[in-house]
């Protein structure tokens, strides 16, 4: 994949935070973008509105394109589109994701399946809509946004974590696998973003009130869940555009160059021991199986 800006890009949840941010970035910086968002034309019309008029308002272009992941058959009619118009899908960013916020108990169980139809199979279809174009290319980069809740947990959002520690598994595990046909993994972990963002807003909560009642001595520690998560922040608010810059910085890498997996964040946090040791770790076990080469781009 050349290092160059005419790279073909799509990416999911475009519609609000990081994926809106990014989406732009990318477009006024001169890639190809197709934003990804559920029926743009329609219910979703406003965030059109909202993510193009920036970018056209300094002569720049980028696609809507309509995408759910919770559809197959929408994954793969979006790629197809961009196939037919581009000819290639360079990048995918899959950045769609949904919040929850409450004890895990109260949680129904359809709630967590729910969760991971989002957080990680909504990628995995859509992997499985442009891989085939990218392994008859012999190239392209998938682009996870995951969190580094992944290395440190968080409390009160069960489903959440689960859902983004199986999609960083779901990276790693086909990362190795697609990295033999020339096809590049990175798994972005921001830290914690509380500002510009709809994540918060639209969270879900427990369906289950009964057991939220039995929880109550927790209540102290529940309530003071955001000021909490504030209180990682020691140096200043986290801005939301650091995370498409990161993005960008990521995509401009020459290929075969960029990291599985790198951070960004501005709060205490702190996700990047985690991922050394897991690397080295890593690295040490799959030399011993016989399975060093599949940590390397196949060129």
């Amino acid at each position: 994949m050349e290092n160059d800006k005419n790279l073909t890009v799509l990416i999911t949840g475009a519609g609000s935070g990081m994926g809106l941010h990014t989406a732009q970035t990318l477009a006024l910086l001169g890639y190809k973008v197709f934003a990804g968002i559920r029926d743009p034309q329609g219910r979703n019309a406003h965030k059109s509105k909202r993510l193009l008029e920036p970018v056209e308002s300094q002569g720049k272009s980028m696609e809507i394109v309509d995408l759910d992941i919770l559809l197959e058959d929408s994954c793969e009619q979006a790629a197809k589109t961009i196939i037919d118009k581009e000819g290639a899908i360079d990048v995918v960013i899959h950045n769609a994701a949904h919040l929850f916020i409450g004890y895990a108990e109260a949680f129904k169980p359809e709630q967590i399946a729910s969760s991971f139809n989002t957080n990680v199979l909504g990628a995995h279809r859509l992997n499985r809509a442009v891989l085939p174009y990218m392994r008859k290319e012999g190239k392209g980069l998938i682009l996870y946004v995951g969190s580094g809740i992944t290395n440190v947990t968080a409390p009160f959002m069960a489903p959440y974590v689960l859902g983004k520690a199986a999609l960083d598994a779901l990276a790693e595990n086909t990362a190795y696998e697609i990295s033999q046909f020339g096809v590049e993994s990175t798994i972005l972990m921001p830290g914690v973003y509380m500002d510009d963002t709809s994540h918060f807003e639209t969270a879900e909560f427990p369906a289950d009130e009964t057991v939220m009642k039995a929880y109550d001595r927790l209540q102290k520690d529940y309530d003071h869940y955001e000021d909490g998560l504030r209180n990682l922040f020691r140096f200043g608010d986290a801005p939301i555009q650091s995370v498409a810059d990161k993005i960008a910085e990521i995509l401009a890498l020459p290929a075969g160059e960029r990291p599985l997996r790198t951070t960004v964040d501005y709060s205490d946090w702190v996700a990047e021991p985690g991922n050394g040791v897991r690397e080295a770790l890593t690295e040490r076990a799959f030399k011993i199986l016989g399975y060093s080469h599949l940590l390397k781009i196949k060129k």
